[in-house]
């Protein structure tokens, strides 16, 4: 696929952007997981189970248990992973920061069964892992101006340019993050593929609420993802991004 594939906008404007870039994005035309109240009106409960997982789209206690484990008016910094998928990452970075709340969010349900039973059997306790779009629940979940931190980690990077609308890195969402975030909170994206780190750069950095960086680290002063732990095992750089809300 061509490298310049991810610097082209795409051809369908969206209602924010006449231009096209990160078309898409758009509250009522996000892709991944479907829109929460649709799926509650015509779905099917995903008869999920596990210690820290929760299905906030079909169970209201479920939802009520996360609307508490994410308000501010508790005193421990509010970490939120897009993506997690087996919580190889989140298992190791809970563990070494025992005095934060960690919010997962995946679309799999074997990934988020798999996730729990990780989490349990190392002994984490301050997670809390959700099947249900990240870009659906968050505004529900996470009132505005009280994240600290949100992480996503080598989103797919959709490399044909009719999905490139498909992509979660997009002004749209940029700007719904720096929404979220509180003042000097982060938005920290991770990639291993240099195209789409330009992209991602170049997404966020049109945020004006933002402060963009392009670290020297690629692991960000993080615990290593499963991704990358393959990546440095086959020779394979990566690339990381923070993006700091400012004022």
């Amino acid at each position: 696929m061509a490298y310049r594939d991810f610097l082209e906008p795409d051809q369908i404007p969206s209602k924010t952007d006449p231009s096209g870039r990160g078309a898409g994005r758009t509250v009522d035309t996000r892709l991944v997981g479907g829109d929460m109240a649709l799926r509650r009106a015509n779905g099917h409960p995903s008869n999920i189970s596990g210690e820290w997982l929760y299905d906030p789209i079909f169970k209201d206690e479920d939802l009520a248990e996360l609307k508490a484990w994410c308000s501010p008016d508790d005193p421990r910094p509010l970490v939120v992973e897009i993506g997690f998928q087996r919580a190889r990452f989140a298992r190791a970075f809970c563990l070494e920061n025992p005095g934060v709340r960690y919010m997962g969010f995946e679309v799999r349900k074997k990934f988020c069964e798999d996730a729990s039973e990780y989490l349990v059997a190392g002994g984490v306790d301050n997670a809390r892992l959700a099947l249900v779009d990240a870009r659906q629940a968050l505004p529900e979940l996470v009132p505005p101006g009280t994240l600290d931190t949100l992480l996503a980690f080598f989103p797919d990077p959709w490399w044909k340019k009719r999905h490139m609308k498909k992509r979660l890195v997009s002004r749209d969402f940029a700007a719904e993050s720096a929404d979220l975030l509180k003042i000097g909170g982060k938005l920290i994206v991770k990639t291993d593929v240099e195209g789409y780190a330009d992209w991602a750069e170049e997404e966020m950095r049109a945020e004006p609420r933002f402060e963009v960086t392009r670290l020297e680290d690629p692991a960000a002063g993080l615990p290593p993802t499963q991704r990358e732990r393959r990546c440095a095992i086959h020779g394979r750089p990566t690339w990381a991004m923070v993006a700091i809300r400012r004022t």
